[in-house]
């Protein structure tokens, strides 16, 4: 009897510890995401060896490591493929600065606001000058064309909805901010329309020497977009928390003085304009 009750007392620990070590399995499990993010800006986001680094480089290796329950894996692809593997389910989440849009914030889930962007005009010093789109409307100005899938074109589309004169607005596929600007200050284009930090990246350079930038015209807020599944709703929500610790903490505030060449969140109206849109849809 003393045998038997020997071996039950050792199927019984075992049966235990077999617990145990499930009950930590589940603990330490983990849910991949997968990220994609355009390659080349290197303010905002840009692919190095240590991974992906500038603001939304830093930012999501911040969020992978307070989201222990989440394994953040970023692809880097061209910004027609990161939406496009976003809407299939390729991807669950666009590292991209992601301004609000209606079709947009309809098509995906969002998050709350993740930044805040100085929007300007950049021009030729020696060209036609100009302060605001009313500006470029009037003056009959030729703008860059902007990608359809960049949330700039919005920006101009939503202008020219609600104004009787209207900026010539041109559509076009990928193109860097370098090679933008660059057609301005050859005299290509008059002006083009960026967040201040594209400006200051290139603005030591050859090109960007001949260039100038107008006051702040607007202020936008930017925030990351997931592809709509019931995995991807629970995500939104735990980014959402984290996110809102991170703007009350002032890590937000951080990364913009670290990388966008100004605190935008001390611009006046920031407090206003910053996740303006997070209710929306």
């Amino acid at each position: 009897m003393k045998i038997s009750k020997l071996f039950t007392k050792l199927a019984v620990i075992g049966l235990v510890s077999t617990g145990a070590v499930s009950s930590a399995t589940a603990v330490h499990a983990t849910t991949t995401v997968n990220v994609a993010a355009p390659n080349g800006n290197s303010a905002y986001i840009v692919n190095t060896d240590n991974g992906p680094e500038g603001y939304y480089g830093e930012l999501i290796k911040k969020i992978d490591q307070d989201l222990p329950q989440y394994k953040f894996k970023t692809t880097f692809t061209s910004q027609n493929a990161v939406f496009s593997g976003l809407q299939s389910g390729k991807y669950d989440v666009a590292l991209n600065n992601s301004w609000y849009n209606k079709q947009r914030f309809q098509t995906y889930y969002h998050t709350r606001a993740v930044g805040l962007d100085d929007l300007r005009l950049v021009y030729n010093k020696n060209g036609k000058k100009a302060n605001s789109l009313d500006d470029v409307a009037k003056k009959n100005l030729k703008l860059v064309p902007v990608s359809t899938d960049d949330a700039r074109y919005s920006v101009l589309e939503d202008y020219n909805k609600s104004h009787s004169k209207k900026v010539n607005l041109k559509a076009i596929g990928d193109q860097s901010s370098a090679d933008a600007l660059a057609q301005v200050a050859n005299g290509k284009y008059d002006v083009a329309l960026y967040p201040y930090a594209a400006y200051k990246q290139v603005a030591n350079s050859k090109n960007g020497k001949k260039l100038t930038v107008s006051k702040s015209i607007d202020q936008r807020s930017a925030y990351l977009l997931l592809h709509k599944d019931a995995k991807n709703k629970k995500l939104t929500r735990a980014l959402n928390k984290e996110i809102k610790k991170l703007y009350n903490d002032g890590y937000l505030e951080k990364l913009t003085k670290k990388y966008l060449y100004e605190n935008t969140f001390a611009l006046p109206g920031a407090k206003k304009n910053y996740n303006a849109e997070f209710n929306k849809y």
